[in-house]
């Protein structure tokens, strides 16, 4: 695969999610070798972290408080997680 398709995937596995296809996503995402599924798989962190800090930016907050939030919910997620034990 080249930039391009990995972008297209990405974009292909994002409108899955969207529409709660975990079996589409999955049926995209099967056929890939290992090193393209981790492009496709950065592109969408990415993506995330992107709409993370525009999301701050409109609400006035910054890149460093999004951090913050992101730190703060995977250690919420942990805590849950351990407490379930």
């Amino acid at each position: 695969m080249n930039a391009y398709e990995w972008d297209r995937t990405t974009m292909a596995v994002v409108a899955c999610a969207l529409a709660n296809d975990s079996d589409g996503a999955g049926a995209l995402l099967e056929p890939l070798d290992a090193r393209d599924l981790r492009h496709v798989v950065v592109r969408l962190a990415a993506m995330a972290a992107e709409a993370l800090v525009a999301e701050a930016d409109d609400a006035g907050g910054d890149r460093e408080e999004v951090i913050a939030r992101w730190r703060a919910s995977i250690l919420a997620h942990e805590s849950r997680h351990d407490a379930a034990g």
